[in-house]
């Protein structure tokens, strides 16, 4: 009895899963016919429609820049296998139908009809032995005139454009009447300024109403220069107005230095990037730690004396350790009015203190070359010296106190051994006398 009633229960569990695995497979193939879709990869816009008493439909929205309808559909067999036929028609507003034929084409596993004009669309999806599906999708063609750039004026703030643009509301017919309805979409349009194909503005225009709108290009730059208009209506399409050909008043002080920073005395080269000037005035402030405390004037405080005009100073030598500043103030009277800039330096030119250079080997031989070991100095900007040298036990074996001498290689008026030999060497700088600089080391000496 307990061998029946397993057989029992064995045979209803089978009979559920397989009734689960009909009703999925069912299920499944119905949601696929029924809800089989007409894409468009092409548009740049996608809604429904908001008929007022029928089943609504897809609007797809695309760019036409020709103007003869760019439209393009795609639809897919419900099961993604081929053997399927497609019938393309387009509903005519006459007969309340879709009566005008556009594409057949059979054995296929998707179908794709493209240059369509404005309208309705449906395609039956047919395969022998199966359920006809059917799915209609709307296509309008976004074709518009293009924007309208105009030159306003210039000045020494920049180019002065005025951009204007007409937007085109979509409709579609309210099935099955005959009223029209606006494809819903956010009425923002977006005005791009461009110079040369690089955007230099951009301004967003919530509900735009079609009014002019000013633009400013800001930029210095030399010479003449194209400009146009880009306007990205609702629908995502952009349109491009004719090539405006302009210059600009606009200068712009600019330069940069070479090296930012070095040891005094540093020379550094000065180059002048201003734009558009015709009239330059170099500032070259002292150092800022310098500054006195109550002066009353930024200039006056800073300005060393060199304000060289119309001429560019090239190189220009800092003597003394430092932080220092320029600052460049240019001119232009390329337009009506004169047009002024300036430039200081954000970062300071950094001169390091630089009193000796040591050299590393010297060869007192007697054949006039490299004979003296001698310290290279900036003698005019040291207020006292002091070199020392040593043997490898510490003997002090010549010192001096005058930067123009040096030691020949000899001790007490014998050759010295040839070797390593140390040297310890303290300065004191005209520019900074509360400062002493040691510098330490060894050298070669060397007999050939």
């Amino acid at each position: 009895m307990s061998r029946i009633k397993m057989i029992i229960k064995s045979c209803f569990r089978y009979s559920v899963k397989f009734l689960a695995l009909v009703i999925v497979v069912f299920t499944s193939s119905l949601f696929t016919k029924v809800f089989a879709q007409i894409s468009a990869s092409n548009a740049v816009y996608q809604t429904v429609t908001e008929y007022t008493s029928t089943t609504n439909d897809p609007i797809f929205v695309f760019c036409d820049q020709i103007g003869t309808g760019v439209g393009e559909l795609r639809a897919d067999s419900p099961d993604g296998t081929s053997g399927w036929t497609f019938v393309w028609t387009k509903w005519e507003s006459g007969t309340g139908d879709f009566t005008q034929a556009v594409l057949t084409e059979a054995n296929q596993s998707f179908s794709m009809t493209a240059n369509l004009t404005d309208g309705r669309y449906r395609v039956v999806i047919s395969k022998s032995g199966e359920t006809d599906v059917s799915s209609i999708a709307w296509v309008l063609n976004n074709a518009n005139a293009n924007p309208v750039l105009s030159l306003n004026r210039m000045d020494c703030v920049g180019v002065h454009f005025l951009g204007s643009f007409t937007k085109n509301n979509l409709q579609y017919q309210d099935v099955p009447n005959a009223n029209q309805l606006n494809v819903q979409v956010d009425d923002r349009v977006i005005f791009s300024l461009q110079r040369n194909g690089e955007e230099t503005v951009r301004t967003p225009f919530p509900n735009y109403d079609g009014t002019d709108k000013s633009f400013i290009d800001q930029d210095a730059y030399e010479g003449e220069e194209s400009y146009e208009l880009v306007v990205t209506d609702q629908y995502g399409c952009e349109f491009t107005s004719d090539v405006l050909l302009s210059e600009t008043y606009v200068v712009k002080a600019d330069f940069s230095v070479n090296p930012e920073r070095g040891e005094a005395p540093l020379d550094v080269t000065i180059n002048n990037l201003s734009v558009n000037a015709n009239d330059f005035q170099w500032f070259l402030y002292q150092d800022y730690d310098k500054i006195l405390e109550d002066a009353t004037s930024v200039e006056d405080s800073l300005l060393t004396g060199a304000i060289i005009t119309d001429e560019d100073p090239a190189i220009y030598t800092y003597q003394n350790s430092g932080e220092y500043f320029i600052k460049l103030i240019v001119k232009s009277d390329k337009g009506p009015d004169v047009c002024m800039d300036e430039m200081i330096l954000t970062t300071p030119i950094v001169v390091d203190t630089s009193l000796v250079q040591v050299p590393n080997v010297f060869t007192p031989n007697g054949d006039g070359r490299n004979d003296v070991w001698r310290i290279k100095t900036q003698s005019l900007f040291l207020e006292s010296f002091h070199a020392i040298v040593f043997n490898r036990w510490g003997r002090v074996v010549y010192e001096w106190k005058n930067p123009e001498d040096g030691w020949n290689g000899k001790v007490n008026g014998k050759m010295a051994t040839p070797g390593t030999y140390f040297y310890v060497i303290t300065a004191v700088g005209r520019d900074e006398p509360e400062k002493k600089y040691t510098k330490k080391g060894s050298f070669m000496l060397i007999r050939k």
